[in-house]
């Protein structure tokens, strides 16, 4: 399969658009999120609002 791939917004923003890797669907607003490294396999991952809020997921900070 393909890997999807999309720009980077600054920090902490939230985009129009985008890929949600937790429902493999396109979706209003994703954020990106923050995940070990380990468990990450050195992808960045975005999710949707709902998601965030069903997989309890936190959005990435920056830090």
């Amino acid at each position: 399969m393909d890997e999807v791939t999309q720009d980077q917004a600054p920090k902490g923003t939230p985009m129009t658009e985008g890929y949600c890797s937790w429902h493999n669907r396109i979706a209003k607003d994703v954020e990106r999120i923050q995940l070990s490294e380990a468990g990450s396999g050195g992808r960045v991952h975005y999710a949707c609002p709902p998601c965030i809020g069903v997989f309890k997921l936190t959005p990435y900070s920056g830090q």
